[in-house]
């Protein structure tokens, strides 16, 4: 085994923990049938209609998963972390698709392992901790897709916005450094819905905007408009 593979494996022994249940075959299998992908932010890792090359580890940063309208907008599904992997790569290998469905965009820079086929359908059938961990992820991840399904249906815009401002800002405790063009592709809307209401909660002493920036100036206002809402 090389040097880099040696820090390959340490870095997925450090990240997942089914590769600890790995046996020396199963791990040189890894190896032998994946390859690294490092991005910096904004990096877009995978689009609409293109290869989807296997199963996607995230062993470093943050992916943000988004579904675009024909009318250019953009929903954010979910956000991929560290030790996590990208449920609809698992899902591209498991129903045996070649194209992805979605966008996933790199957020900070990032570390992605690319596993192919080869190793996941016999390590699926073969390693107990590697099926569990992913049908785990994928449970958790469509749980997390059906809230924002159920969001953008039920949920108007400004409760969610609120929501959104209040988990960003740490409960008003740190400012919100996102443009009002990336806060309306988290929520499914329009800028201007967003810059409207952001105006409002300027005007009433909630906030205060700067380019790129939002400081919450009276977060217990916006709790206590979520609570009457």
């Amino acid at each position: 085994m090389s040097e880099l593979q040696k820090a390959v494996v340490r870095e997925l022994l450090n990240t997942f923990s089914f590769v600890r249940e790995l046996s020396d075959e199963q791990l040189a299998y890894l190896l032998e049938h994946s390859h690294m992908q490092e991005a910096p932010a904004g990096t877009v890792i995978a689009d609409k209609c293109s290869y989807c090359h296997g199963l996607a580890l995230l062993l470093f940063g943050e992916l943000r998963v988004a579904i675009n309208s024909e009318d250019g907008r953009e929903v954010t599904i979910y956000r991929i972390h560290k030790g996590r992997i990208c449920p609809l790569s698992a899902a591209c290998v498991l129903g045996n698709f070649t194209g992805n469905m979605v966008r996933v965009t790199a957020e900070t820079d990032v570390k992605v392992l690319w596993v192919s086929r080869q190793f996941f359908d016999r390590s699926f059938a073969e390693c107990e901790g590697f099926y569990r961990f992913v049908i785990n992820d994928l449970s958790n991840r469509l749980f997390e897709a059906t809230e924002v399904v159920d969001n953008l249906a039920f949920v108007p815009v400004r409760r969610r916005l609120i929501q959104l401002l209040l988990t960003k800002s740490n409960e008003g405790r740190s400012p919100v450094y996102a443009t009002h063009e990336g806060l309306a592709r988290e929520l499914g809307t329009a800028r201007e819905v967003v810059s409207r209401e952001l105006k409002s909660f300027e005007r009433s002493g909630i906030l205060e905007m700067s380019r790129g920036r939002l400081n919450i100036k009276n977060p217990k206002e916006l709790e206590k408009m979520l609570m009457c809402d």
